[in-house]
């Protein structure tokens, strides 16, 4: 063989090795790609046909928010989030074109559930106001109630046993509080006296919890209060005063969404309730995480999409506290983490 044609081959094999090479490159960059932009990539889920119930968890940061909105339009919203949400809270509400609420849920006066209330009121109008019945001596509270007065006109205490007809069988039935209020609980009295209620449309059930505490969960159970449901509402914000073991094993519910902000310094969710709803087998959600979240169910079959996507990893992950008070007395304000 001349050198010739030795020169050639040798350039041919190197030429062949940089095309494998370069190859190889294009597939790696191409799998980055997909990785980096699955989410985006990733088909929209089959759209929930015929009469659909949407249930929308509103990020508010480190609080509670809720809008239940039927298929014949009637609106009910479950707490507004601290002061600072009540812009947000109402934003939503247009986005949604909503105008007018018929009913409106103060589960009990911690700021980081009425702050918004005022807000709300005065921003949409507004025909039932359904309280817990705590009274409370914040500013924050007094502001509710003022504007509950000058908007709405009247204020309906929560007991067990009343039930909300709104549209298409769709019942919204107050599981708590009953008299007499739990008190000297692990956590908080005011958490613990939630108003609690439940939602049912046909095979599709949501349990709303506000901020329950252990002995809110026993005193359920010793009611047996229907408490399977599809999706469960984590009360207190995943934090360790709740959703106990005993207490999951009767709801056991297929979707929990946590309400919580990034930057809480409360730890909320605790590792301890990832791992309890882990162990029953839920998918869960949390707004610092998946920011808006929204159910759409037609009383046979439901679907869940968020406003940003997160890792198991992530979302198995607890958050550390910096403080040793984690029970809601004293709320600061807190950014939503949006």
């Amino acid at each position: 063989m001349r050198a010739g044609q030795r020169r050639r081959q040798s350039q041919g094999g190197w030429r062949g090795g940089l095309l494998i090479v370069g190859g190889l490159g294009l597939v790696a960059t191409a799998v980055w790609f997909l990785w980096q932009f699955r989410d985006r990539l990733t088909p929209a889920p089959t759209p929930i046909t015929g009469k659909v119930l949407y249930v929308h968890a509103i990020d508010v940061g480190q609080g509670d928010s809720y809008l239940i909105v039927t298929p014949e339009r009637k609106t009910v919203l479950i707490d507004a989030g601290l002061a600072e949400s009540g812009a947000r809270v109402t934003a939503f509400l247009r986005q949604q074109k909503i105008s007018s609420l018929d009913l409106v849920i103060a589960t009990h006066p911690h700021a980081d559930h009425i702050g918004g209330m005022g807000y709300v009121l005065e921003a949409v109008s507004v025909k039932n106001v359904l309280d817990s019945g705590q009274e409370h001596t914040t500013l924050t509270y007094r502001r509710m109630l003022e504007a509950v007065k000058k908007h709405v006109g009247r204020l309906t205490i929560a007991k067990a046993g009343q039930q909300f007809n709104l549209d298409n069988g769709i019942v919204l039935s107050v599981l708590g509080p009953r008299q007499p209020w739990l008190q000297n609980v692990s956590g908080s009295d005011l958490n613990a006296n939630s108003v609690v209620v439940r939602l049912d449309y046909g095979n599709f059930s949501m349990l709303f919890t506000g901020d329950a505490e252990d002995e809110t969960e026993d005193r359920l159970l010793a009611d047996g209060a229907p408490l399977q449901a599809t999706v469960l509402k984590v009360a207190h914000h995943g934090s360790r005063h709740s959703t106990k073991d005993r207490f999951l094993r009767e709801v056991k519910p297929t979707i929990a969404i946590i309400s919580c902000g990034a930057t809480n310094r409360y730890g909320h969710p605790t590792q301890a309730t990832l791992d309890r709803l882990k162990r029953v087998g839920a998918t869960v959600y949390r707004t610092d995480l998946h920011g808006d979240i929204t159910i759409a169910a037609n009383g046979t079959e439901y679907a869940v999409t968020t406003a940003r996507q997160a890792t198991p990893a992530d979302i198995w992950r607890g958050r550390q506290p910096g403080t040793d008070n984690d029970s809601g007395d004293e709320m600061p304000r807190q950014r939503t983490g949006r």
